[in-house]
Order: structure tokens, then C-alpha cells, then sequence
């Protein structure tokens, strides 16, 4: 058997050459972290704040899921139609309301789909600030990072052992498998809420609002139905209510193409990824 040197030369450059873009891709990553840390220090240095809207009290305006980002404001600058957020006079967790009037120097609040004003002004002292943005959706990814974070590294440590053939096949199952753990346990995509049910001579109307990712559509064992984006609000009317008055309903993604397209191609990342680098490696 004789070994051809120039082929093992080639070799050699062909790998000493992937080094440099690899060095490259890793530097740029890093640099991005570090950036989006020193925004997020700076941002909150300076007095704003990134809070995580849990209930659906403010509607389609900010629907369960949204991170909202304040700046400080004196109680004095608020005007009414204005999304503020602030500490309720008994404590407890922080509310993001929009300003509903302003009277004598005080300030009143309501959420959007509430049927009445909050108990109580906002005092100076309890006005955490001024909403300044509303991201849809990115607050789910934060509440992920405590299971997405430590999952990930978890599979990228025990990889590091595997055969070099098996790395990247085993690193393309996990990573997806540890995602769909982040969604199973907080269950972001398909979901609405009961607000109120109202009985009445034999029928019941169930109030139900959006709290999910994904358009879904509600139904009753009557076969009523309402179709709901995050943040929407129905009413259902029924028949099938229990003993109790409670109304068994059903929830499902109801999405239009253009949603189905999306979900595909992200499920499709994985395969799109795993047919790159096998292309890569084999070149």
C-alpha cells in the first residue's frame, strides 16, 4: 500500500483553512452575547426596566407572553391613554395598565378588557414607569432560558465524548428535544383562558380571551365556537354548562397558512442544518 503525500497536504490545508472561519463564527457569537449583556446592563443602569406581562387583563394591546420595557417618568408627565406599570398600594406583583383618567393630581388605571377601573390611584412612589415598547412573544423566551440554557450546555457536555461522526447528529436531536421540553412545560403556543361564565335561563355565556402564541379556535359541546389571536376576547354562549355552571371547553390551534408555513419551516431547521453540514464535510 503506498500513501500519496500531496493528498495528505491537501488535507492539511483543507482543514487548516476551515480554522480560521470557525474562529470567525465564534468570535462574532461572542461579541453578540457580550453586546446584547451590555445593552441589557446599560438599560437597566439607567433606570428602565423589562417585565414579563402574566395575565391577560391588558388585552391585544400586550397579550399574556409580552415583555414590556419601561423608562421612569414623574407621575406628572403620564397622560391618559398612556401603559404605565407600578406596584399596587398592598403589594404583591407589579401591574401594567394603561392610564384611564387623571384627576387632582391622581392617576387612575384599567386594563383594556377589565370591566372596571383599578381600586386605587397610582401613587409616585408605586409608578415603576412608562411602557416604551411592547415585544410580542419575547417574554416566553425568557421564562425559557431556565430550562433551554442549562439543557442545551448539558447536551453539548455529553456530546463532547461522542464519536466525531455521531457529534453533530446527537447535538441536531437534543437541542430540538430540550426546546420541546421548554414548551411542554410552559405550554406557550395554544392556549386561552376563562375569564367569567354568566348563567341564565338555561344557557351560559363564557367569556374567553387568547393566551397563547398561536391563533386558536375554542369550542363548546354545542358545536359554538370563536376564533381567537392572543389577546382576543369572546363570548361563548351555551348549553352544555355542568351542575356547577362550568362550560367544558375545548381549545386547538386554528392557524391560517401563512402560520402553518412558519411552524414548518421552523421544525424544518434542524434537517436544513443537518443537510448543510453534511455538505460542508463533504467538500
Amino acid at each position: 500500500m503506498s500513501i500519496d503525500p500531496a493528498a495528505g497536504q491537501r488535507g492539511g490545508k483543507h482543514r487548516a483553512a476551515r480554522q480560521p472561519g470557525a474562529r470567525v463564527r465564534l468570535l462574532a457569537a461572542t461579541a453578540l452575547v457580550l453586546l446584547g449583556i451590555a445593552l441589557a446592563v446599560g438599560w437597566w443602569v439607567t433606570g428602565g426596566r423589562w417585565l414579563s406581562v402574566d395575565t391577560p387583563s391588558m388585552g391585544e394591546a400586550a397579550p399574556v407572553g409580552t415583555l414590556v420595557l419601561t423608562r421612569p417618568v414623574e407621575l406628572g408627565e403620564v397622560r391618559v391613554g398612556d401603559i404605565i406599570s407600578f406596584q399596587p398600594p398592598e403589594g404583591g406583583p407589579i401591574h401594567t395598565h394603561r392610564v384611564s383618567r387623571v384627576e387632582g393630581g391622581a392617576v387612575f388605571t384599567k386594563g383594556d378588557i377589565n370591566g372596571a377601573e383599578d381600586p386605587w390611584p397610582v401613587a409616585g412612589d408605586k409608578l415603576v414607569g412608562k411602557v416604551v415598547a411592547r415585544w410580542w412573544g419575547m417574554a416566553w423566551v425568557v421564562r425559557s432560558l431556565p430550562i433551554v440554557v442549562p439543557g442545551v450546555a448539558l447536551v453539548w457536555l455529553l456530546t463532547t465524548w461522542a464519536a466525531p461522526r455521531w457529534r453533530t447528529a446527537a447535538r441536531l436531536v437534543g437541542v430540538p428535544l430540550v426546546l420541546c421540553a421548554a414548551i411542554l412545560v410552559l405550554r406557550p403556543l395554544v392556549n386561552a383562558s376563562l375569564l367569567m361564565t354568566l348563567g341564565e335561563e338555561g344557557t351560559t355565556t363564557a367569556t374567553v380571551v387568547g393566551t397563547g402564541v398561536l391563533p386558536v379556535r375554542v369550542a363548546d359541546p354545542d358545536g359554538v365556537s370563536a376564533d381567537l389571536r392572543a389577546g382576543q376576547v369572546a363570548e361563548l354562549v351555551s348549553h352544555a354548562a355542568d351542575a356547577t355552571g362550568e362550560v367544558p371547553l375545548s381549545i386547538d390551534a386554528h392557524m391560517s397558512w401563512l402560520w402553518w408555513t412558519v411552524c414548518l419551516g421552523l421544525c424544518c431547521v434542524p434537517l436544513g442544518a443537518s443537510l448543510a453540514l453534511g455538505r460542508r464535510v463533504a467538500t
